[in-house]
This record gives structure tokens, sequence and C-alpha cells, in this order.
């Protein structure tokens, strides 16, 4: 229901990819927009069959209408659904919870979604045979909140794609400081040329907390005139709020926004970035810090426990909203004492644990047992 523009549509699509490849399956059949999964389709090169599902992401439409859907595949089988948005009546249903963002309330909108969503992830929780989730903090969030979960939740993290593996491999860490300011002529059109930029790769959402990585260049833009921001993602209602945060310091002509990128788009910009910010209030897994760090780009991330889990010390952690201290640690990069090539490499070493080939593995012995 989102195969591109998200996290989630990578996990869905690199999950497939991987299950098909292994032969995990007699079939695998997807259910979605049969437009939108063409390209995948394409780059998979494999007939899959596509059942119309006629519904979005997080649609109410979807959860009394799985059933029906179940009964075109015309043998047993197991559903997966790839998001907490599913399985209430569908048998022999695995569901991933990813997170429980969607929990977090606010103004009176924000506490509305939070009881739909609540109410909705509680009939996930009941209705799946077996439940999937990427980290052990946010399987200890997951049980917390519904502990009926606890008896069917198995961890197992997200991988990273073999393109950014192997365009990590090709660059030793002194061509990847070369590059750096040197600019790209693949980089998606972006206007900052061979300008030294700063990355953020995330939905343009609240719980993002974009603010402070445009904070915090904000802070380095007047020391360093050719410095540039590139913000990666999907817009939404929020990113005007962003906008004018990065016209009232000043900063907005330095801002490249950009949205749509293939991954050998996406690649070159890690590559090529002084460093990727991560200042999330809330993450399920911090996948595009594992992406930079294959690439050997230094990651600059606020301190929070799924992402120690999922980073080591492969990162410079700094305060959650903390704008100076950000900007303090992307300086120390640029410092004497070697912290970018010990990130580089340590980021490196790092990313290299994760797979989707042992993502997928993992995950079919659950669908498997399901």
């Amino acid at each position: 229901r989102a195969p591109f523009g998200s996290g989630l549509g990578r996990y869905c699509r690199e999950v497939v990819r991987a299950l098909h490849q292994q032969h995990a399956f007699d079939e695998i059949v997807l259910a979605g927009d049969p437009a939108e999964l063409q390209p995948f389709l394409r780059a998979l090169r494999a007939p899959l069959r596509v059942i119309p599902l006629g519904a979005g992401r997080h649609s109410p439409r979807v959860p009394p209408g799985s059933p029906a859907i179940a009964a075109q595949v015309g043998r047993p089988h197991v559903t997966w659904f790839p998001n907490w948005d599913g399985a209430w009546r569908t048998p022999h249903a695995v569901a991933t919870i990813h997170d429980l963002i969607n929990l977090q309330g606010g103004d009176w909108r924000a506490t509305l979604r939070a009881a739909v969503a609540r109410a909705w992830i509680q009939r996930t929780v009941r209705g799946s045979a077996r439940l999937l989730t990427v980290s052990e903090q946010s399987a200890r969030e997951i049980v917390a909140a519904f502990p009926e979960a606890a008896g069917k939740l198995t961890v197992v993290p997200n991988g990273v794609a073999d393109f950014f593996h192997d365009f990590g491999a090709k660059r030793s860490p002194s061509a990847a400081r070369g590059a750096r300011g040197a600019g790209a002529s693949n980089d998606a059109g972006a206007s900052h040329g061979a300008a030294p930029f700063l990355l953020t790769v995330a939905n343009k959402r609240p719980h993002k907390r974009l603010e402070t990585a445009i904070r915090a260049f904000a802070q380095m833009a007047a020391e360093r005139p050719s410095l540039r921001l590139v913000m990666v993602g999907d817009r939404s209602p929020h990113a005007t709020v962003l906008e004018s945060l990065a016209a009232s310091l000043g900063v907005a002509d330095r801002i490249d926004d950009r949205e749509g990128l293939n991954d050998e788009q996406l690649a070159t910009l890690y590559g090529n970035a002084e460093a990727l910010l991560v200042p999330s209030r809330e993450e399920g897994f911090g996948l595009v810090a594992l992406e930079a760090m294959a690439c050997g780009c230094p990651v600059v991330a606020v301190d929070r426990p799924i992402l120690r889990e999922v980073l080591g010390d492969a990162a410079e952690f700094v305060p959650f909203d903390d704008a100076t201290a950000m900007a303090a640690a992307v300086r120390r990069l640029s410092g004497p004492d070697g912290l970018r090539d010990r990130l580089i490499t340590t980021g490196r070493a790092r990313a290299a644990d994760y797979t989707w080939t042992r993502t997928a593995e993992r995950i079919a012995g659950v669908l498997q047992g399901a």
C-alpha cells in the first residue's frame, strides 16, 4: 500500500525481493495497487500475482475486506501485513508493528488519531497469529502497551540494501573525505553543485524533529557561507512549519528539498554529505542511519534508546532537541582527532551486520510458523 517514498516501502520491497530469491514459498501474491507496484515488479523481474486492494495506507477498509482478498488467493497461505493496520479478521495472519509513534498525542486532532490507532493496534494484536517488530526497544514498548503481544512477538531487525553496501565498498575513507564538498553529477539535480552539505533523510512529519537539524545548520551557516542543508523525504503539512522556521533563521535559500530519489541518487548524497543528521523524537529502527553508514557517511544522531541499540558506538550522539550540541558534533568531525575516519570505519562495520537476506530468512521462519 506504500511501495515507494517511505521506510515502510523499503521494508516491503526488500523483504519480498529476498523471500522471492530464497524461494521461501511456492508463491508470493501481492495485494495492492497494480499500477503502483509495476516499477517494483519490473525491477524484481518476476511475474508475481497482484490482487487489487483498492485501499491506501491506514485505510479502514482493509481489515474487514481482507477475508475477501484472502479468498482470491485460492490456496492455503499465510497473510503478512507489513504494518499494524490489518489482520483483524484474517486467519493465519502476521503483522509487523514497527513502532508506536502513532500513539503519541498532542492537540485534539493528534489525541483523537492516537486513540483510533491504539484501538486499531489492539485489534491487530488480538487478530494476528504472530507479530513482528524491528528492535528490542520497540518490543518492550509494544508489550508494555499491549500485554497480549508478549507471547506472539518476535524481533527481526531490518537490513541494509545490497546497493548501499556495494556503493560503500567501492569507496575508501580517504576517497569519501575527498568527495565531500566535491559535489556529484548524478545527485538528483541538487542545486548545491560543488558546495559542502549536511543531509537529513526523513519524512517531514513532526516526530522527525527536523527543526533541530535546521537550527543546527543555521548556527553553522554564518561561519561557513558555502555550506548547505539537503533534506530528502516526502512532504507533509508539517513541511510548511519547517519552511517558515528556515525563513525566520535566514537560511531558506540554502536548503535543498528533495523527494522521490532512486537508490543511486540517495547513495550519492549519503556518500558526499559531510554528515547525516538524525534528530527524531521517535524512531522504530533508524534505517537511514545504517544506509548512510554503509555508504561511508558519518552520522550525528540524538541520544535515544532505539538509536543506541541499532547504531552502537558507530555514531556521534547528542542530547535530544539540542541544536547547539548537534552543530558542535558536526564541527568535531573536522577536528584533528580522527573522529570522522573512526565513524566512517566503525559505521561501515556496523552496517555490514544488517542485510535484508538475513532479515527475510528470519521473517520466513515466523510466517511458516504461523
